[in-house]
């Protein structure tokens, strides 16, 4: 078997975001909280601390294709109790947005969104803060305001993180930068999508981790079982990446609904507008990547080897 560990580990470090954006990116983000902190009424309103959610916080972030730039999301926790009785969700956007232009700063880059408001460090990325609530019973742990939908909806990207860091941790080889097996992979999964699928028909980010975080293969007792599984009999990212592509191939053709539902909201269906056909070409598409990683492994030469991975994953796996 052919593991090309080392071009696997140039791999990962070619398509994770690099240092100098996320300290521009770590930059952005303290300088909203100080923001938030010099106005009075995003202070007054203020519950804990702005924190990161999505990609970035759960480190599956990978260096988008051609420098586009990408989204980085942030909460704004805020107590719903000092804006009175009869506020709307609606109500709330516009008042965020209302502070954030009272900003030199911020309001030439400033983005009206239904649901969050886009700072846009053009060139490089936007940042979408994104104001959330623990104060509605009926959308716990958060609640968003959706200006489009005129009401409230959950969020737990704490939980989401949590949920991710705990199959990371489970997944191993801990690497210098804090990530295991199961965050490499993703990231190397989400290249592959940006690379192989159709923009219009790839999963979004938070649906394709929650998928393959679904088919975790440091867990036995599948239905149907993975034939011939690699790991953890070899602790490689390849063995590890391979097998879990294959579970969530397997139980995704089996028509497995429930992987697509968000970990700790459960009743969150995180493929609504992602339709039959879209999955149905995202099965094609992975079962050719999942083709071209078994005659990778099974080559007895590296040089054939790297060939075959990179026909998996395209040409940011590494040549040499």
């Amino acid at each position: 078997m052919t593991w090309c560990e080392s071009q696997f580990v140039k791999f990962n470090d070619k398509i994770k975001l690099d240092s100098g954006r996320l300290e521009r990116i770590r930059g952005a983000v303290q300088r909203l909280e100080e923001f938030c902190e010099k106005d009075d009424q995003l202070r007054a309103a203020m519950d804990g601390a702005v924190f990161l959610q999505g990609s970035v916080a759960t480190k599956t972030v990978i260096k988008p294709l051609v420098d586009d730039e990408f989204d980085v999301d942030v909460v704004y926790p805020f107590k719903l109790s000092v804006f009175g009785e009869g506020v709307t969700p609606s109500g709330i956007i516009e008042w965020f947005l209302a502070r954030l232009r009272q900003s030199d700063f911020y309001k030439n880059m400033l983005i009206p969104r239904d649901r969050c408001a886009r700072l846009d460090y053009a060139g490089d990325f936007h940042l979408d803060v994104i104001p959330a609530t623990k104060s509605v019973t009926a959308h716990q742990p958060y609640a968003v305001p959706a200006k489009d939908l005129g009401s409230w909806i959950t969020n737990d990207s704490e939980g989401f993180a949590t949920w991710v860091a705990e199959r990371d941790s489970r997944s191993g080889a801990i690497d210098s930068d804090g990530v295991g097996r199961f965050v490499r992979s993703c990231r190397m999964t989400k290249r592959w999508r940006d690379t192989k699928l159709d923009p219009e028909n790839a999963p979004t980010s938070i649906l394709l981790v929650t998928m393959l975080g679904k088919h975790d293969p440091t867990i036995p007792g599948y239905d149907p079982p993975l034939e011939n599984p690699l790991y953890p009999q070899y602790k490689t990212d390849v063995a590890y990446l391979y097998d879990m592509l294959r579970l969530t191939h397997s139980c995704l053709r089996s028509s497995r609904r429930t992987a697509f539902f968000h970990p700790t909201i459960l009743d969150e269906d995180l493929s609504r507008g992602w339709d039959a056909k879209n999955l149905e070409y995202f099965l094609e598409k992975l079962q050719m990547c999942i083709n071209w990683i078994n005659v990778g492994i099974y080559a007895q030469d590296e040089g054939e080897s790297i060939g075959h991975y990179t026909n998996a994953f395209g040409d940011s796996f590494p040549a040499s």
